[in-house]
């Protein structure tokens, strides 16, 4: 029995020495530089960690700073942290020796006979499993990546968190001006309201054209009721970024237009792969499953344990005059017969290495992507915003010319309230370019990194 023990478990180590897991590839190539850059005068914003400084608002700065302090997500990612730390520890005390101590008291009669029986003990006892095959070692490195992944996770975590405070607060600003606009276009309308009521009165101007009027002032308080209702939803979103109660919370005033737009600098494509927190959280995790396969082939390895103990026992409850025992032992376990569950530790570990590493293919892809979409994005945001003016100058001067030969009686009301109609969108169409020029470079900062880098 014992030959036969033996030689299966040294089939069972040539087996697991022999054993070689598949190693995977994927081509990734990076080009020299980004399709949608482009040639311009304009010059390049570097950037660093603290981005949204480029932006110069000192109520944008606040925000942030309010966000990095006590912002939920970023705390729970904080926590995430300390997890891991709290898990690598573990792992690396499982490597050390363990030592226990022990005592007992005891205090025994025997129906049917005289006297007691009284007994004590002391002991000590020490355990360590000696890692000839590196299963420990591999452990504690898929922990290490683990944790290493975690403090990815925390910086991709503040990076998502201060760009959406930035476009939450951007969109808030934009409401709240095209509500101070709505608040004007009402007393507009409300104003000639009382003069088309007066020519009617005087037979000057239709029936219809006091039914048109008053058309544009119902349509122009519900569009008053309805980006109140906007503005109220944007404050609230920005209230929980920042981890405050959405009751009371006011976001701080600011002009949008008077913001600078920074042009982030986007580098060389074969950059990104150390300029996002999210990639390096990626590796990490493969990393760690990595090493997880290393432990599942380890696992199929005998392990070697060493083990010793001390003890002091006495008849008396003192520890009188007490026998003392001490012993040293050595046990190896190796299992022969598991019906393949150690060979499907390895074969789980491997599907999990096959899709971590797809799955970190797939996240450069899609940051390339976005980097693409995003210097696309902040070059038709300028432009657009650029043509947006030329048309409102153009409209401007259509109200103003049709304002004036309504009044010398040359043209008609319905004229004029669609000049001045197209002239009042114009404006709030330019806010909301404006704002799609600040999320594009805000995006482009964010795609980028946000000035990161791995160590």
């Amino acid at each position: 029995m014992i030959k036969l023990l033996v030689i299966s478990a040294m089939l069972v180590l040539l087996t697991a020495c022999g054993y070689n897991p598949k190693q995977e590839t994927l081509p990734l190539e990076l080009s020299a530089e980004w399709q949608a850059a482009e040639e311009s005068t304009l010059e390049y914003t570097a950037a660093t960690s603290d981005w949204w400084l480029s932006f110069q608002s000192p109520q944008l700065n606040e925000l942030i700073a309010k966000a990095l302090e006590a912002s939920p997500d970023l705390l729970m990612a904080q926590q995430r942290i300390l997890q891991a730390e709290a898990q690598l520890g573990i792992i690396r005390a499982n490597a050390l020796p363990s030592l226990d101590a022990s005592g007992s008291l005891g205090f025994n009669k025997q129906l049917g006979e005289s006297g007691n029986k009284k007994s004590s003990g002391l002991g000590l006892s020490t355990s360590y499993e000696v890692d000839l095959w590196g299963r420990v070692a591999a452990e504690r490195s898929a922990s290490e990546a683990t944790l290493a992944s975690k403090v990815y996770d925390w910086h991709a975590t503040r990076l998502t968190l201060t760009a959406a405070v930035a476009s939450s607060w951007f969109n808030w600003l934009v409401i709240d001006g095209q509500l101070k606009n709505a608040h004007w276009y009402l007393q507009a309308a409300e104003q000639q309201l009382e003069f088309v009521e007066a020519g009617y009165k005087r037979g000057s101007t239709t029936r219809v054209d006091l039914a048109k009027q008053r058309k544009q002032v119902l349509t122009r308080q519900a569009n008053l009721n309805k980006l109140i209702h906007q503005r109220l939803a944007a404050s609230n979103a920005l209230a929980i970024l920042l981890g405050e109660v959405p009751q009371g919370f006011q976001p701080p005033q600011g002009n949008l237009v008077e913001l600078s737009v920074p042009r982030p600098n986007p580098g060389l494509p074969t950059e990104i792969l150390t300029r996002r927190p999210d990639l390096a959280r990626e590796e990490a995790m493969l990393r760690a499953v990595d090493a997880n396969i290393a432990v599942a082939r380890k696992a199929i390895y005998p392990s070697l344990s060493l083990n010793a103990s001390a003890r002091l026992a006495s008849d008396t409850l003192s520890l009188s005059d007490p026998t003392k025992t001490f012993s040293l032992g050595a046990g190896i376990t190796q299992s022969i017969f598991d019906f393949g569950k150690r060979r499907r530790q390895i074969e789980l570990s491997e599907a999990r290495q096959e899709e971590m590493l797809l799955s970190y293919y797939k996240t450069v892809l899609t940051a390339l992507a976005e980097v693409e979409d995003a210097l696309s994005n902040e070059q038709l945001s300028r432009k657009l915003e650029i043509q947006q003016q030329q048309l409102i100058e153009e409209n401007r001067i259509i109200a103003t010319n049709t304002a004036r030969l309504y009044d010398a009686g040359a043209e008609k009301l319905t004229n004029l309230l669609d000049a001045q109609l197209d002239e009042l969108q114009a404006e709030d169409q330019l806010l909301v370019l404006y704002q799609d020029r600040l999320n594009a470079s805000l995006n482009l900062y964010k795609v980028l990194g946000g000035g990161w880098q791995a160590d």
